[in-house]
């Protein structure tokens, strides 16, 4: 299973490709701050990265296979909110648990901060990647090729 959570529709494009790759079903996490306005999502987001507060997922999945790989962007160079109140609140017994991160810029030691985060819950740490979003909506067979030669040494 893939799970992301994405506001810009952004990370949404790495987890179609994901998918496409893998085969495996999507589910996108949903939260309060998807209908609000840009202004409002800011202040909420900026919030819940400084202050630690979170910002629970509507539609927690009822129940998770062994494996999952879980897609977010990066806020404030942690995982974003929606994606670290899953970890905290989802039970990961029993489930390797891949991350894959998004941000504007991929700098390494956001890779290596999520995987940290992904050690403190009850799940079993899997991979971790980053990828580099762009300041465009990215193209999906050109993630595609960057996952396929990332996740699994292919070169395209």
């Amino acid at each position: 299973m893939i799970l992301y959570y994405t506001r810009s529709q952004k990370t949404k494009v790495f987890a179609e490709a994901l998918h496409d790759i893998l085969g495996l079903p999507l589910y996108h996490l949903e939260t309060d701050l998807d209908g609000m306005t840009n202004i409002k999502f800011m202040l909420r987001s900026l919030s819940s990265v400084f202050s630690g507060k979170e910002c629970p997922v509507n539609n927690m999945p009822a129940s998770l296979p062994k494996e999952i790989y879980l897609c977010g962007p990066i806020w404030g160079g942690r995982i974003a909110a929606p994606a670290r109140y899953f970890l905290k609140n989802a039970d990961l017994r029993g489930t390797t648990v891949n991350i894959l991160v998004t941000a504007a810029t991929p700098v390494e030691k956001y890779r290596l901060r999520a995987l940290e985060e992904l050690a403190q819950t009850n799940c079993t740490p899997g991979e971790g990647y980053i990828f580099a979003t762009g300041k465009s909506r990215p193209e999906k067979d050109v993630i595609a090729g960057q996952m396929r030669e990332m996740i699994f040494g292919e070169s395209s």
